[in-house]
């Protein structure tokens, strides 16, 4: 096998490794594909290849200005003319990115040019994934029924090319519409089809993502037995090595702080905390770091409670994700005033 092969083989297994959801062995497969790398031209097209999987790589790491930059590099390589697949990768990377960081007018600009690149090849169901991100920035933005508009329109793509796992994707993003319409019983429906489309695909993460987004669910419903169902479902499904480990780890931190068990919230934050540093995951390291400053918080000690915030804040500023930002400094702020006014934390909430 020359280098060529060994690095088109190598960027084939970070793709299968990001499609199975394990980031970390993507991440090790594009090292070990870097280094054959730095042996051919800098303007061979196996370097776009390597760069668009590199920001594919960073977004599911949370290190979406990482993402921009490959996104960037993988642009200046790529011909001018022609590969028309190639530039509608390197927008749909930057579409998430942005859309991640908060930027919703750069990331529609990017997932449009995405779409129109899609549709021009006859890549349908690729075009379908965009229209999904597409309804994913106009859900931030509020705009409610034009996202569902843009999911109908995806899951329409995806029946028609009998694309199941877009069709069980697309259900999923329908879900979370109508939980956050607070259609909850409705929201659970569209769930459960979703674990349908992936149990009969043999695909387990998008089971498993299924299962815990029924589980958060129930949560908002106060269905603590039901809740309990799906986590022993899940701890089935994802043995104790599994990147997807964290979906457990969350629904029993949120089941915790829910009935005020916050020293085991305070654990299973902990545990977050460990996955995320170990899978070189920043968004997730910062948000496990705001919930470890949340139960400081409920449990009245304060000075952790602002040391891990602050820590927590930090993170989200580098990775530039100014809605974590906006958690961060809105309970910086409340532990400050409590601070600054002496209040007593946990008489107030006695009287409350």
């Amino acid at each position: 096998m020359n280098i060529f092969q060994s690095i088109n083989t190598l960027i084939k297994k970070c793709n299968k490794a990001l499609d199975d959801g394990n980031c970390t062995r993507a991440y090790s497969f594009l090292q070990q594909a870097y280094q054959l790398l730095l042996k051919i031209p800098k303007s061979h097209i196996l370097w776009v290849y390597y760069y668009i999987n590199l920001a594919c790589v960073y977004n599911n790491m949370g290190q979406f200005l990482k993402s921009i930059d490959c996104c960037q590099s993988a642009e200046q390589i790529i011909p001018f003319k022609a590969n028309d697949d190639l530039k509608a990768k390197i927008e749909s990377c930057r579409a998430t990115s942005y859309l991640n960081i908060s930027d919703y007018p750069t990331s529609i600009e990017s997932v449009k040019k995405a779409i129109r690149l899609y549709n021009k090849i006859n890549m349908k169901e690729n075009a379908a994934l965009e229209l999904i991100t597409y309804g994913n920035v106009l859900i931030r933005t509020g705009k409610w029924d034009q996202a569902i508009k843009y999911y109908s329109e995806a899951l329409f793509i995806a029946k028609k090319n009998k694309n199941k796992r877009i069709e069980g994707k697309t259900l999923m993003e329908l879900g979370f519409v109508f939980r956050g319409h607070r259609f909850l019983y409705l929201a659970v429906d569209h769930f459960r089809e979703a674990e349908k489309v992936f149990k009969e695909l043999n695909f387990t993460q998008g089971l498993v993502m299924a299962l815990y987004e029924r589980a958060n669910t129930y949560l908002s419903l106060k269905m603590t037995k039901e809740t309990h169902v799906l986590i022993k479902q899940i701890e089935v499904l994802t043995p104790p090595d599994s990147t997807m480990r964290k979906f457990l780890y969350n629904l029993r931190y949120c089941l915790h702080n829910q009935n005020k068990n916050f020293i085991e919230a305070m654990n299973c934050a902990n545990l977050l905390l460990d996955f995320f540093e170990k899978a070189h995951d920043k968004s997730g390291e910062a948000e496990s770091l705001e919930k470890i400053a949340s139960v400081y918080y409920n449990l009245s000690k304060l000075e952790p409670a602002k040391k891990y915030g602050e820590k927590a804040l930090i993170i989200a500023e580098k990775i530039g994700d100014k809605l974590l930002q906006d958690i961060c400094k809105k309970l910086l702020q409340d532990i400050d005033h409590i601070i600054k006014n002496n209040i007593d934390l946990d008489e107030l909430r006695k009287n409350k």
